[in-house]
């Protein structure tokens, strides 16, 4: 490697950042994220990173940037005025939606809002058949007298999504043509270039998407790319998708709805390469930060892609309250369990964590800055878990007696001390991750007790001997920069992108010259997209997929296809691979049941980034640094020994009670359970005891 890579992850409450050296070290920094304008913490924290080390731009060869940004304007509305057009007598699609409810028993369920108001939804009078068959073309002159009305009220972005352009996107294309010649400064998106999948209401809702954040990202990777360049920075910028592959700043702009779950998809790729230095296949990643705690599954070494994701939920966490987007995303949970989760007491008189937060500003209590509601940080900073003068590596001193403060008003209510209310707060919260980790492992047949937990993000490596407890999990490993790992997995990611073709039939009819030509189109659209991105044709793989189900069913499952020519053999194959899979996931076989394919899927990727870390510590010897009184379970508050990560060698063991501190966080060992340090720099915590024999837990 030559040159310096920096990755860089916006947060809901910190901005990470990770400086990877030429000879593999790397250098971590945190700030506050700037919710008023994520780029302002973002350069800021960069600027700084870089005086601090120093280097100069000119010497930065890469930088990876993931951002909250088209999350956050979805979910509270930022986005631009947006239009849609839609073939005649498909005007309300985005009100009517699916006829499933996500809460049977909830009488005044509610979804999101429509991102486009029924008023700039426009009818055009076109038809296309399910086989790609032109009935009746659209009137170009007539669509254009329509979107000049549209542009009069102030619309900035168009979405554009007629009935079947999956199978033929003909009319689109036509009408996007003489858009985007007539009126250049209107945003244009196509469904049949953004997500030219079946299922009407979902290809509509997520072109929709796209084209209410366009302008927002257009402008925003502008205002970066313009300071980046008038600091002296002279190398390649790239974005992290969700799908876990980075993409060109071209890519983004055109498909921005790509970016909307970028950060997280970088704690599992760093837990994914972690693994395979120490030889590890089958993890679990667990990301706990400011806001939200995420979990995902590694299995042999990679983390499964979901097609689809959704948005600005009414329910955070309820499935199906949200606006669905049809996008590749790493396969994970989210749960309203970070730092700054707020604990309140419900009408029932019970404790709850989340899933609301204090984010950055008000922040916890114990922040200085406005916030009075007692969070999960707080209770950490009352239990002596975290150094009220060492957060952030001393950047950013803690309040422990605003901390106190709030949690003894939560207390009130409880009828409970503040350190009973704050422990109550870290088993609540470690409870509720537990349980929904759970859920979401065994919904894919796994058992959990079989993955070893990494922990990461800054609050993971605090609470994860409790999660692991839960889950009957006996091996946590802390990775090296866990305090930023999600910003360190953008390094190690390879340029990809994910694109996908509907054409429905069942197996047995299908024409395979068809799919052949569907894969050559799909393959040349990758090497347009991936060749900007700095990866050179020759080196482009490929590998594919098909989104299949039996006749009659209304879900699908992918089935890699085998390698080589697409023909009758191919089928035979597939037809088996997809059995197979479906007895996997499924454990029932339907063998008079007429397998369907419904998606084509590509999967375009260049050469995995050759990163050599070196995360061993630099400054060894004399790694005690005190202790402090703690709270341990059953003992109270008693003298725990205070350790620098930094300063920990390889073979180093520590017996808990324990507390290791690094700048971006804290790993807590508990009585009983033992810390050594593996020859990669991982800290890997054997624990005592599992949920049946624990009684402090």
């Amino acid at each position: 490697m030559t040159g310096y890579r920096i990755g860089v992850d916006i947060g809901g409450t910190f901005t990470d950042f990770v400086l990877l050296r030429p000879e593999g070290t790397v250098v971590l920094y945190k700030c506050l994220t700037t919710a008023h304008d994520p780029a302002e913490g973002a350069l800021d924290g960069l600027q700084h990173l870089l005086a601090r080390e120093p280097v100069a731009p000119s010497d930065i060869q890469l930088i990876v940037h993931g951002t909250t940004l088209v999350t956050n304007a979805i979910m509270e509305r930022r986005g631009a005025l947006t239009a849609l057009l839609v073939t005649r007598g498909f005007r309300d699609m985005l009100d009517m939606g699916r006829e499933q409810r996500y809460d049977i028993y909830d009488l005044f369920l509610r979804f999101p809002d429509a991102l486009v108001p029924r008023r700039l939804r426009c009818e055009v009078d076109e038809r296309m058949t399910r086989d790609g068959e032109s009935l009746r073309a659209p009137d170009l002159d007539a669509v254009e007298r329509q979107v000049a009305a549209l542009l009069e009220e102030g619309v900035e972005a168009l979405a554009i999504c007629f009935l079947h352009s999956y199978r033929n996107p003909a009319h689109e294309r036509a009408v996007g043509e003489r858009l985007r010649t007539r009126f250049p400064q209107l945003n244009v998106s196509l469904s049949a270039e953004v997500v030219p999948e079946i299922r009407e209401f979902e290809r509509t809702s997520t072109t929709v998407a796209n084209a209410f954040v366009q302008p927002l990202i257009n402008g925003y990777l502008a205002r970066f790319e313009t300071a980046l360049a008038a600091s002296g920075f002279q190398g390649r910028l790239l974005l992290m998708q969700s799908s876990g592959g980075l993409a060109a700043t071209e890519t983004a702009r055109r498909f921005p709805i790509r970016l909307l779950e970028s950060g997280p998809a970088g704690g599992a790729l760093v837990t994914a390469f972690l693994g395979k230095y120490a030889g590890l296949r089958d993890l679990l990643a667990f990301d706990m930060g400011g806001t939200t705690a995420k979990i995902c599954l590694i299995q042999d070494g990679r983390m499964a892609i979901a097609p689809r994701v959704e948005a600005a939920r009414v329910h955070r966490f309820k499935r199906g309250s949200g606006v669905p987007i049809s996008a590749p995303v790493v396969e994970m949970i989210e749960i309203g369990a970070g730092g700054g989760s707020i604990a309140h007491v419900d009408s029932l008189g019970l404790l709850k964590v989340g899933p609301e937060s204090a984010g950055a500003s008000p922040g916890p209590a114990c922040y200085g800055r406005g916030g009075s509601a007692a969070t999960v940080t707080d209770a950490c900073l009352a239990l002596g878990y975290y150094d009220p003068d060492y957060f952030l590596g001393g950047a950013m001193r803690l309040d422990r007696d605003a901390a106190i403060r709030a949690l003894a008003r939560l207390g009130e209510r409880l009828g409970l001390d503040v350190a009973a209310t704050a422990w109550r707060v870290c088993q609540v919260v470690a409870e509720q991750m537990a349980g929904a980790a759970r859920v979401h492992i065994v919904e894919q047949g796994r058992d959990p007790r079989r993955f070893p937990l990494v922990a990461f993000g800054g609050a993971g490596p605090a609470h994860a001997a409790q999660v692991a407890r839960h889950l009957g999990v006996a091996e946590i490993i802390v990775p090296p920069a866990s305090g930023a790992a999600s910003a360190l997995g953008f390094l190690v990611a390879p340029v990809s992108l994910e694109l996908v073709r509907s054409y429905p039939a069942e197996l047995t009819s299908l024409d395979w010259t068809m799919v052949a030509a569907i894969y050559a189109d799909l393959e040349s659209q990758a090497r347009r997209f991936l060749v900007p991105a700095g990866v050179p044709p020759e080196a482009i793989r490929f590998e594919r997929r098909a989104a299949m189900r039996y006749a009659g069913q209304f879900h699908d499952i992918d089935v890699p296809l085998p390698p080589g020519a697409l023909n009758a053999t191919t089928g035979r194959a597939l037809a088996d691979a997809f059995a197979a899979e479906y007895h996997r996931l499924f454990h029932i076989a339907l063998p008079d049941s007429e397998p369907v394919v419904l998606n084509w899927r590509l999967h375009a990727s260049g050469p995995e980034p050759t990163v050599q870390l070196n995360l061993l510590a630099t400054r060894p010897g004399g790694a005690l640094k005190g202790e402090r009184a703690a709270y341990m379970p059953g003992d109270g508050f008693v003298a725990v020994p205070v350790y620098d990560r930094y300063r920990l060698v390889v073979g180093d063991t520590i017996a808990g009670p324990a507390i290791i501190e690094e700048r971006e966080s804290t790993t807590v060992v508990w009585p009983g359970d033992r810390l050594a340090v593996d020859p990669f720099g991982n800290l890997r915590m054997t624990l005592a005891t599992t949920p049946e024999t624990a009684t402090a837990m």
